[in-house]
């Protein structure tokens, strides 16, 4: 009688389990797990203009717009992929379509510094949520700016409509500061895109934080599908049979 050792059972178990491994691989895909970088979200409460149009501040001898920032930190590098921010049109006409700049600022002692990346006409969707600003409808905006690649630090992001030949400004909605990763203060600027000579935002505790929500690019790790683990799952079983029947009939 002869029986099939420990050594020739793993010779022949070891190809079944490496033809496992090979199947999870080839029917698995990507699953993809977004990274919130900033989460701040809308007071209903009030609202700061950040339109380019010349016509946006009437009242100033010289009538000009304004643009405001609010800063993030970053432990780690990440790639910024969409963002999100919440606003209303003061006089309530909206425009056929928006035109949204935005522009990340690295930071100089507390405020917007130097101009890291500046994105124009950056697309982006807008919905009405329901809810009001004052007497004003408010808005949701999701940009989708092209990727950028930030490295551990301190950051400024700019977003600044320009409503030119709308009646009405646009108006970005103060928000709730993010404890993990939020700095409660924001800025603004009297100048073109992109701002300088910035000033800080720092009314109230409930005015110093903007509406806003910024996705990191989302990182993708191979999930096995029910495929994959089904392929697997059969050539362990086969594989396992057949050294069983081996075994049987080295046996008889």
């Amino acid at each position: 009688m002869t029986e099939l050792g420990p050594k020739n059972r793993g010779s022949r178990i070891l190809p079944a389990l490496l033809w496992s491994a090979v199947s999870i691989a080839m029917f698995s895909e990507p699953a993809s797990a977004q990274t919130a970088l900033l989460s701040q979200s809308p007071n209903h409460a009030d609202s700061h203009l950040s339109d380019a149009k010349l016509q946006s501040f009437p009242t100033l001898p010289n009538p000009t717009g304004a643009c405001v920032a609010d800063n993030f930190t970053l432990s780690s590098q990440k790639t910024i992929a969409q963002i999100r921010i919440w606003g209303i049109y003061f006089g309530g006409i909206a425009p056929t379509t928006d035109n949204f700049t935005v522009v990340i600022h690295s930071d100089t002692a507390g405020l917007p510094g130097t101009a890291l990346s500046t994105q124009h006409n950056v697309p982006a969707t807008r919905g009405v949520t329901g809810e009001k600003v004052g007497a004003w409808a408010e808005h949701v905006y999701t940009l989708m700016p092209n990727s950028v690649i930030l490295a551990p630090g301190t950051y400024w992001v700019e977003v600044c409509n320009d409503t030119t030949g709308n009646p009405s400004s646009f108006y970005w909605e103060f928000g709730v500061t993010d404890p993990l990763r939020g700095i409660p203060g924001a800025a603004f600027a009297f100048t073109a895109i992109p701002g300088s000579n910035w000033q800080v935002v720092d009314i109230d505790s409930n005015r110093q934080d903007l509406a806003i929500e910024i996705t990191a690019q989302p990182v993708t790790a191979a999930v096995p599908t029910l495929a994959g683990w089904g392929v697997a799952f059969l050539s362990v079983f086969f594989g396992a049979s057949g050294l069983y029947l081996i075994g049987r009939r080295r046996a008889v």
